[in-house]
């Protein structure tokens, strides 16, 4: 699958505007996205950064993280 910066520009619009309450929802949601699950993400990046979850320069570099990975 090709991630590139338009992907993850998309990506990080549509996270942005569905304005999660929790990591959970928002992992899913992008991991549904890639294509590529892993559920030890919402506990080992979003630990101590669930307040974060709605930071758009938080999403994005949690976006580039996932299509990274």
């Amino acid at each position: 699958m090709n991630f590139d910066q338009n992907f993850q520009s998309n990506l990080l619009n549509d996270a942005v505007s569905r304005r999660f309450s929790d990591a959970e929802d928002l992992v899913h949601f992008v991991q549904t996205r890639t294509g590529k699950y892993d559920s030890s993400i919402i506990t080992s990046y979003w630990l101590g950064l669930e307040h974060m979850i709605n930071d758009k320069p938080t999403l994005s570099a949690y976006i580039k993280f996932e299509c990274e990975r």
